[in-house]
């Protein structure tokens, strides 16, 4: 109260009469700078700079809401710069530390922050609920799609009673198809049974295991064990015969942040501050670029030339916002000897004697962050911690701007939020086919490019970035949700032995980085949305 009695003695003295509602914005405005006295003389000057402006030099007493506005909007573009730059430019977010836990509360039908911290030794209950949680989730966002009419694609059984409108179709649970005769749609888990023999399958939803028939013999998108379904069929003999399969389909960022809180992805700002930097941050700073590589072999001497030439032409042209280095860091696997640790530590070596004489970059602000593969140091689970620094050789405490990262890692550029991966899913979701993809006879020549986009839509369907059985994926179970991708971000980037494509779905960049070894990477620019695969150039050339 004090202070805005002094900084309206300010305005007083001068002869100003504020209107009571532009009082009120100057000091919501003060609120949030770190240095109020500074910040209300720079008001004054500007004010009076805009009343000059408004008023052909003849003098007006009277200060609105209008002008106060107008006053506060020039100072925040003017000084975004140099916060930026140091707070603002690039965040990167430790998944096990710096990003909370999010449920979707059914009763209450808001998303809750978990008040417990997760755990690296939960109890047993924990891996149930990971189906349970991601189940919630996608249910929830069934009724978020809407079709051409904007109204819901699909509606519950329950309220279907009340009639539905054209283009809609009604959804049954998994428990009411017991004794629900003719042909239904239902949603849940489709999982093999662990009976391999056999082979059979189950589709499940939170209260009810029935058995299932898979009569369909191939669909238009992947279907995989241990994914979620939206199943057509009918119940026969007890058994759930289903003969077609619709679409999980994702929803665009758009549409999902009208209910799900932006503080989800990581970090701990307002959706004021995120607003701001959008509005104000973004468009002052349009140029930032991201230099995403995968499999960068510090151990291979084609490898380090090829980096050289990569810093070399970036120091002339210009510095980016940050380099990706995804691993694996070393072309054998790490092993936990004196010898093992000696030759990891050897490849960082050498790349700390290349990143010295990056002045630009320095200047720049550059970050470098290191997010660890399979065959680096580190236990097999999901997510991966990041590296220690003993085995980047200190890299961090003598290169500016070095960030350990852990794998899956977040990174947001003003408001913009990425997701980067190491890990082969792309393959390994060919392993866990539950129904054939569908493809012509003329598609031959680019079956694997088919196979691979349908790949990408099905990670970002079923919001999560291994959707396989948990056995395979390794999942620690109170983190799985640092792997789910719901919102979707603007642009999700996987490294791994695939060859390198990109495709955008649902408003969202995908992208297949390929091996920094074949001499490509990625160039991202976050604010633009503009994507570009780069080759490394030859030095004789």
């Amino acid at each position: 109260m004090q202070q805005q009695k002094a900084w309206l003695r300010e305005f007083n003295v001068l002869g100003y009469c504020l209107r009571p509602q532009a009082a009120k914005l100057i000091g919501s405005f003060l609120e949030t700078c770190p240095e109020p006295e500074r910040a209300v003389e720079d008001v004054i000057t500007r004010t009076k700079a805009r009343l000059h402006e408004l008023s052909d030099a003849a003098f007006t007493p009277i200060i609105d809401e209008e002008l106060v506005k107008a006053v506060l909007d020039d100072l925040v573009e003017a000084r975004p710069g140099e916060e930026a730059d140091e707070d603002m430019h690039v965040q990167v977010y430790n998944v096990l530390t710096q990003v909370t836990p999010y449920a979707f509360n059914a009763a209450s039908k808001i998303w809750e922050a978990f008040s417990r911290e997760p755990s690296l030794l939960p109890p047993v209950d924990s891996k149930g609920r990971i189906y349970q949680e991601r189940y919630e989730m996608l249910y929830h966002r069934l009724f978020l799609n809407l079709n051409e009419n904007l109204q819901p694609s699909l509606v519950p059984e329950a309220k279907a009673v009340q009639g539905i409108f054209p283009g809609q179709r009604v959804l049954t649970t998994v428990a009411s198809l017991v004794g629900n005769p003719g042909r239904k749609l239902a949603f849940g888990l489709l999982r093999r049974l662990d009976d391999e023999l056999q082979g059979r399958w189950v589709i499940e939803d939170l209260h009810k295991v029935m058995p299932v028939e898979l009569v369909v013999q191939s669909s238009g998108h992947f279907v995989t064990d241990a994914s979620f379904i939206l199943a057509e069929g009918e119940v026969k003999n007890g058994i759930f015969r289903i003969d077609g399969l619709l679409q999980v389909e994702a929803i665009t960022r758009k549409a999902s942040l009208s209910e799900v809180p932006r503080q989800i992805f990581g970090g701990n700002l307002t959706d004021d501050q995120l607003k701001k930097l959008e509005k104000h941050y973004e468009p002052a700073y349009p140029d930032g670029m991201f230099v995403v590589l995968s499999e960068v072999h510090l151990d291979s001497a084609q490898v380090l030339d090829m980096l050289e030439v990569v810093f070399q032409g970036y120091e002339e042209a210009g510095p980016p916002s940050a380099y990706i280095f995804m691993g694996n860091f070393s072309s054998r696997a790490f092993v936990p000897t004196a010898e093992g640790v000696r030759s990891y530590r050897e490849g960082f070596e050498r790349l700390k004697f290349m990143m010295r004489r990056l002045e630009a970059h320095v200047t720049h602000g550059t970050s470098f962050v290191f997010i660890p593969g399979p065959k680096d140091p580190g236990a097999q689970t999901l997510p991966r911690a990041p590296l220690p620094h003993y085995l980047m050789a200190d890299l961090a405490k003598e290169i500016p701007g070095v960030v350990r990262g852990t794998n899956p890692c977040r990174v947001r550029h003003y408001s913009r939020e990425m997701v980067f991966f190491r890990h082969d899913v792309l393959r390994l979701l060919r392993r866990h086919e539950a129904v054939p993809l569908h493809t012509s006879e003329s598609q031959v020549q680019g079956f694997d490019d088919l196979r691979y986009t349908q790949a990408a839509r099905f990670i970002l369907d079923q919001a999560h970035l291994v959707p396989v059985p948990l056995e395979e994926s390794n999942i620690l179970w109170e983190y799985d949700h640092t792997l789910r991708l719901y919102p979707l971000p603007h642009a999700v980037f996987i490294g791994g032995s695939t060859p390198p494509f990109e495709c955008s779905y649902k408003e969202c960049k995908f992208t297949s980085v390929g091996l920094f070894s074949a001499a490509t990477f990625y160039a991202y620019h976050p604010v633009k949305d503009d994507l570009q695969i780069c080759d490394v150039p030859d030095r004789a050339g």
